[in-house]
Formats: structure tokens, sequence, C-alpha cells
């Protein structure tokens, strides 16, 4: 897939899917370019893309002037061919990824329930009591834009295409959209959430998705086994737009190398042609990259010497936050903190108890290496690599290890500041906390030291960035696709 044309494909398969799905059918409006643009946080030209593609396929009618018009149609037979190789070649992943969104997305969701005002609570409430298909989608998709990170929608958005949009208008489908069922449960969130008994709603988002689980597994179950041999699809979570996608994956994968991998013990970059044989990219690409590590502070390119890099532990140069490319990576990195302080206790709980034995000694002889070399600023990094490596869930696995490159972006913040000695001291007593409750068995413990360390550090990031004139609306922009509602509040 070409760089340049990741997002247009990404859009391409949405309404693939609407079409397939039957959400859309043959006659049907699709939504105008400039609101498409909005939703998606993506230019025109990139819409355009996607639907030149869609029409040249034969899915829809589009004329300069004239409304972009649904031309597909299918018989019953193919909606059903369709729908089930679509869920049997996703089958091992499905219910994986819908644990692993109860362990991450709900406790966003609850965040952003949380900061609902009467206002939202009349429009989700209007919803309710329509309780279409579509409208449980744009309840959550509300909830979630609540909270106000970009990340957690692009998170949202990429699960529910992964899901192909189920039940959305499939009345082909035998499986039955219970409307009075939805309409009950949204009721009974918004009434617990108006009452502030955010235990009963958290208690309530995880009995309603398990039961949909278990009503998907009943309806497919049978289907899918009859369809062996079908290769399996894993969930890949897309977050970089387009042309910053290969270079900011790359610049990813050599600060992990610098602080944690064959790089650390290194003053000096390996040569451009070395870099790009390694990591199977072109020479343009390892310019780009280097430029933004220099940007970024985290490496210094001297000229006729080579590139120098800045260790954990050692002063580095202070990031240039004239660069765009600095300001949207210290964004992600800012949203990603975030995730994290929402989904870590929840995440790290279960992995430490699923581990095994041996993973968690591992994991202690890392901690106590970092207490006697004096590199426990490492420590909260090992405990997000192990959720990365060893979670039992795959999809916990993906989006973790995007969380934890995204984090990465932010250690030259630190590393360049003069005042380390509270930062590092907050880190050896982590050390020493994590030591002792993974010694003793106290693996929630373990989950609640990590949420306490990032709810402190946190502030701290909020403070130097505006410090450094990064506002509170630039690090909530994004630079990845998501989803969001348009004013749809006028059609209710």
């Amino acid at each position: 897939m070409k760089e340049g044309t990741q997002f247009s494909n990404l859009i391409y398969e949405y309404f693939f899917l609407r079409f397939r799905f039957g959400y859309y059918r043959y006659g049907d409006t699709l939504p105008a370019i400039d609101i498409l643009c909005h939703e998606f946080n993506v230019s025109d030209q990139t819409v355009k893309a996607a639907l030149r593609r869609l029409r040249a396929e034969g899915y829809i009618s589009m004329r300069n002037g004239q409304a972009t018009k649904v031309i597909f149609q299918q018989s019953k037979e193919e909606f059903g061919d369709f729908a089930v190789h679509f869920y049997s070649e996703r089958w091992e992943a499905f219910f994986d990824l819908y644990e692993s969104s109860e362990l991450i997305l709900v406790p966003i969701m609850m965040e952003g329930m949380r900061r609902m005002v009467p206002e939202d609570f009349q429009y989700v409430r209007k919803l309710a009591k329509r309780a279409f298909a579509e409208d449980l989608m744009q309840f959550f998709r509300y909830i979630l834009q609540k909270a106000e990170n970009p990340l957690a929608l692009n998170l949202f958005w990429e699960i529910t295409l992964f899901w192909g949009f189920p039940f959305a208008r499939m009345k082909q489908c035998q499986f039955c959209y219970d409307a009075e069922l939805v309409r009950q449960r949204m009721n009974t969130l918004l009434a617990a959430a108006q009452e502030k008994k955010w235990d009963i709603v958290r208690n309530s988002l995880i009995e309603y998705q398990r039961g949909d689980v278990s009503g998907v597994a009943a309806y497919l179950e049978p289907i899918v086994r009859r369809r062996p041999g079908i290769d399996q699809v894993s969930f890949v979570w897309r977050i970089y737009r387009e042309r910053p996608q290969l270079c900011c994956s790359l610049a990813i994968r050599i600060l992990y190398e610098i602080y944690m991998g064959e790089f650390r013990e290194q003053e000096y970059l390996p040569s451009y042609e070395k870099m790009a044989q390694r990591f199977n990219v072109s020479l343009s690409t390892v310019r780009r990259t280097i430029n933004v590590l220099n940007q970024v502070g985290a490496a210094e390119s001297v000229n006729g010497v080579g590139t120098r890099i800045f260790s954990m532990g050692e002063r580095c140069r202070e990031p240039d936050l004239s660069s765009l490319a600095v300001r949207q990576n210290l964004a992600l990195f800012f949203q990603s903190f975030e995730l994290l302080i929402y989904s870590c206790e929840e995440v790290l709980g279960r992995l430490l108890v699923e581990m095994r034995q041996s993973e968690r000694e591992e994991l202690l002889d890392c901690l106590e290496e970092n207490r006697n070399t004096g590199q426990c600023a490492k420590s909260l990094w090992h405990m997000l690599i192990w959720t990365a490596r060893y979670s039992t869930l795959s999809s916990v696995r993906e989006i973790y290890a995007r969380i934890f490159g995204l984090f990465l972006w932010g250690y030259p913040l630190r590393g360049s500041k003069n005042e380390t000695a509270k930062l590092e001291l907050a880190d050896v007593q982590l050390t020493d906390a994590l030591i002792q409750a993974l010694r003793e068995g106290e693996y929630a413990r373990c989950a609640v030291l990590v949420k306490e360390k990032l709810l402190k550090e946190f502030p701290m990031v909020e403070v130097y960035l505006r410090r450094n004139k990064i506002y509170e609306g630039e690090l909530r922009s994004s630079i990845s696709i998501r989803l969001m509602l348009t004013d749809v509040k006028k059609d209710l």
C-alpha cells in the first residue's frame, strides 16, 4: 500500500463494508464530501480518491454537481456468503478483540460519561428513544468524543472497522437486532451515569458487551465451523496518516533501540547505508527519520562524524518545538499518556495474574537490574513492554505495543530538563515498590502503582508543554484518522 493512499483505502474499506453489510443500499445517497472530510479528519482529495475507487468497482455513481448515489445490489445469498467469509477469517481475533476493548475502551467510555453535561444527556436519550442500530454506534462515539482524546477515537474506529459494523441495518441477517433491549440498556447506563453510580456503569457496559458476544458466537460459530482452512486476519492498529507513516514508525523503532536495544551502548548511530539495509528502507527515508530524531532531541548529526545519540539518563537536546512533526508526535505522546492512565490498571492487573511464573521472574530480574544500575526510569517501560510481549490477548499486545511506541516520543522532554532529581527519586521508589509487590504476589498493587506514577507525572507534562506554547487544542488534535460525529442532533 502506497503511503499517499493509505487512508483513502481505509475510507474505501469503510464504505465497502457498509455496502456489503447492507447499511447503504441501492438508491441511497452518501454524505457530501465536506461532511466526510470532517468525519474522517482527512482532506477532500483523500475522500475523492476513495470514492473514485468505489465508482470504478461499480458501487456508486458520482458526477460533478450531483449527489453520490449507491448503485450496488446483491442477493440474499451473496450477502450471506460475504458475511460468513468475513467473520470466518476474523474468527480467532474477533472475541480476543472484544475482551481487549473491554479492558481499554470501557474505562475511556466511563471517563466520557463523567464529563457529560445535561445537554449531552438530553441528546443521547433521544438516541436511546429511537434505538436504531446506527444510534447505538453514535451513542458510544458521542461518549468517547467527550473524553477529548483523538487517539481513543482512532482506536474505536479501527476496532469497529475490523468488526465490520455488525448488525447495522442487516435485515438480511438472521441474527436479530433487538431495539427494545438496546433501548433499555442505554437508558440504564444514562440513569446510572446521571446518579454517578460508576460501578453500575462499568458493570453494565461489560455485561452488555459480553451478552452481545455470546449472541454473536451462538449464531456464527456453527456457520464458521463449516468453513475450515480460511487464512486468519489479525487486528492491526493503524495510527499515522499517509506520508508520516513510514518515517515516524521507523523513528519509534530507532528510539527503542537507543533506549532499550542494540544502540543503547553506542555513541553514534550506524551509517545511513547500514540503517537502510537493516530496516529495509530507502536512504531518503533514513535521512528524513534522522532529521525527525534530531528535531525531537534524541540525536544530533555532526558533520563529517555521524549521528550522535543520547542514551537514557544522558542529558539530551531540547526538542525543536518549531517543527510540525515534533509537535504532532508530542500530541500523540500526550494522548497515549492519557490512554495508559485510563487503561493500565485493568490491563496490567490481568497481565500479571495470567503470566507464567518464568515471565514474572524475568520481569523481576529486569526491575532489580534497573535498581542496581541506576536505570530505574526503565521500570515503567518494562511494565509496558511486558504487556506488549506477554498479554494473553493478542489485541492488547498490538494496542500496547503502539501505545508504548508513541510514549517514547516524550522521553526527550524529560532528558532535556535540568531538574531531574525529583523524577529519578520517584523512579527509584516505583521500582522498589514494584519489586516488593511482585515478590509478595500483590499483582493488583503493581497495577495501582503504575497508574499512580502516571497520574503524578501527567500534570508535569502538561505544564512543560503549555510553557512551550503547545496548548490544549493542539495536544488534542490528531494526525491519525478517526471517525467523528457531525452535527446529527438536527436529525433527532
